[in-house]
């Protein structure tokens, strides 16, 4: 409870800062927004996404100078309140009146949400809720190698540094900027809570966009058909990053959707350019969170290019599409050029053969693309043809899925069975007017980006929320049309809510107990989390003071409260390093390396000697100067005597 109170709070202060951005976009250089342009649905995913973003820049500059501390992240807060305040209060008030509003609705039996649809939702919320809340298991896996664990070494030591062990520490991190918020306080379950937070806020963006371009039942279906799908409920309750990119893509088209021209939603009073900016902002934003939201700026350019094709001032209009373009870039750019003063390249570790960067080899390079290219069912154009098949019926070849879910995984699981049925409908049934035409090209280019870079299906949440509207407004229509369309429409959206609520539950019901407050979060984990287990065990067999170098099964060091680096992740190690044991060892003790804990792999490597690294720990063992502390589950802990350090506690 105190980790939701703290959220809500951290929001109203963004909410209320970014509304008061939203009605000044960039100064004097266009007219702001009009309070009249926006319903509360619209406004407040905008004037939340703005204050995050605010925020976690604020913390990154407060990072960079070396005081990451609490006291300066609430001065932070209070200066975003200062400027927002009257928002604030807006934004409560406007929030009251729609409460009350709703409620004589209903009582007077008025157009209100589907009692189907809404149970689903708040069964939805409530299970993704309990699941942000708990503390991260080993399936929450990239947030214990590094979403979580970097925020946890910057607020130990104070500030935001490189960290060459890891290579992932160089990638854009707005996300993670919030994530250190919440460890700043102690309360994991706050630094979760935010993304929790930018799915809920992407669910709330699609009903305001297709309540707008659709009618209020599409902005209802199309919210509970995004809650629906199982990957969305599933990266709710992790401190991943790929809704918080869906959210700044999804705002960036709601934007440009404002910009329709002759095209507008119906009643919609002349529409001021100030959206161009905010579109800017958005995409800027969005590639703050991830390099992929790189594909969202290509895709807004390429939109208002072919906006302005015909225009009769057609030199204006490309000026302002490079203005627009520059101030998302300029956005954007503290992350890309923090990582190329720190490794030689803005896009560290990707185009290697291009920028180059320190800790990194072509050799590396080539097996990291290697591996992004593992997923997927083919790579020509009748594979991505077949895509929206094959992600329906077989995701498991996308998606390295959570243990817990394997057994769930037949045949619908990822994305649900909405899209496939729905989708091919919406040109049928009627207009899909800018905004949705927006949303499916949007769709299918970042699809085709996707496509020929990597086929993880995480990285296609982005395209989640504009699918969800234009399935949400063609499973409305349906709904109107004779029994049986109405009743398969029904039906496709039955079996798309059980499709979303069995996982949402498999995953949130082991945390109930601990989110409640019911039981501890050491027992929770001691009970749910091998890998806590194992680092528990480790911690008592090592000193505070040891810093412990992993090697080989196991980055998820979130869990390791000692100071630990990973030595396979990065090329830590000189080819000199490598000529002898001790050359080897030396490069250890220079790095301030205490003890050793080596997966299965590396002890499989060692006894055969396959590799410099493996030949050189084996040297080490043999020549007595790593002592075999004990085994912890599936990995071996030894102490570098020569450090002259003791293994006790």
């Amino acid at each position: 409870m105190v980790a939701i109170i703290r959220y809500l709070l951290i929001m109203w202060v963004c909410a209320g800062f970014g509304a008061w951005v939203l009605r000044r976009p960039f100064g004097k250089l266009r007219a702001g927004l009009r309070a009249r342009d926006l319903t509360l649905a619209e406004e407040v995913p905008f004037a939340a996404a703005i204050g995050m973003g605010a925020l976690a820049y604020l913390i990154l500059g407060i990072g960079l100078v070396g005081h990451l501390r609490l006291w300066a992240a609430l001065l932070v807060l209070a200066a975003l309140a200062a400027i927002g305040w009257r928002e604030m209060v807006r934004l409560l008030q406007r929030a009251a009146a729609g409460m009350r509003t709703a409620t004589l609705r209903l009582r007077s039996g008025q157009a209100s949400p589907p009692y189907s649809v809404a149970i689903f939702l708040i069964a939805v919320f409530v299970l993704t809720l309990i699941g942000a809340l708990a503390p991260a298991r080993d399936n929450d896996y990239d947030s214990l190698v590094y979403h979580l664990t970097m925020p946890k070494v910057y607020v130990r030591d104070g500030s935001i540094h490189p960290v060459p062990w890891l290579t992932h520490s160089n990638f854009p991190f707005t996300l993670e900027m919030l994530y250190t918020v919440g460890l700043l306080a102690g309360d994991q379950s706050l630094a979760k809570l935010f993304h929790f937070g930018c799915g809920w806020l992407a669910a709330l963006a699609v009903f305001g966009f297709a309540r707008r371009w659709w009618g209020a039942l599409a902005g209802w279906i199309g919210a509970a058909i995004f809650a629906a799908v199982p990957l969305a409920g599933w990266q709710m309750m992790t401190a991943y990053i790929e809704l918080g990119l869906a959210l700044y893509a999804f705002l960036a088209l709601a934007a440009l959707a404002r910009l329709g021209g002759q095209e507008q939603a119906p009643a919609e009073p002349a529409t001021p350019q100030g959206w161009l900016w905010v579109a800017a902002l958005m995409c800027g934003l969005a590639l703050g969170v991830k390099m992929l939201g790189g594909a969202v700026l290509i895709f807004a350019v390429a939109a208002l290019v072919w906006g302005v094709r015909s225009a009769p001032d057609r030199a204006r209009g490309i000026g302002r599409i490079a203005l627009f373009a520059l101030i998302a870039a300029a956005i954007a750019s503290p992350w890309y050029i923090k990582s190329y003063l720190w490794t030689g390249n803005p896009v560290y570790p990707f185009f290697y053969e291009v920028f180059d960067g320190r800790f990194w080899t072509a050799e590396r390079a080539r097996d990291y693309t290697a591996a992004q290219k593992a997923f997927g069912m083919g790579s020509g154009p009748l594979s991505f043809l077949l895509l929206p098949w094959n992600l329906t019926m077989h995701p498991r070849w996308f998606f390295d899925l959570p243990g817990s879910l394997r057994a769930f995984n037949v045949y619908i699981t990822v994305f649900g069975p909405a899209f496939l049925a729905l989708l091919p409908t919406l040109v049928l049934t009627g207009r899909v007017g800018p905004g949705g035409r927006l949303a499916l090209w949007f769709a299918l280019v970042f699809a085709a980006i996707w496509f020929a870079l990597t086929q993880n299906g995480r990285y296609l949440v982005p395209v989640l929320p504009g699918l969800s509207a234009c399935a949400g407004a063609a499973a409305a229509r349906l709904l109107q049309r004779r029994w049986l369309l109405s009743s398969a429409a029904a039906l496709v959206l039955g079996l798309s809510f059980v499709a979303g609520l069995a996982p949402a539950y498999m995953l949130a019901a082991p945390a109930a107990r601990v989110a409640l407050g019911l039981e501890s979060q050491t027992d929770y984990l001691m009970r749910a989390s091998p890998t806590y287990r194992v680092f528990h065990e480790v911690e008592q067999a090592t000193p505070l003071s040891a810093r412990i170098m992993l090697f080989g099964d196991e980055p998820r060091t979130f869990y390791l409260n000692r100071d630990c680096l990973l030595g396979d992740h990065a090329e830590l190690f000189s080819q000199a390093d490598l000529e002898s044991a001790p050359a080897f060892l030396g490069a250890l003790e220079g790095m301030g390396v205490t003890h050793l804990l080596l997966g299965a792999s590396v002890l499989h490597d060692m006894h055969s000697q396959e590799g410099a690294l493996a030949r050189r720990l084996f040297e080490l063992a043999t020549d007595g100067r790593m002592k075999l502390i004990g085994t912890y589950g599936p990995l071996t802990l030894w102490q570098i005597e020569s450090a002259g350090r003791s293994s006790g506690s």
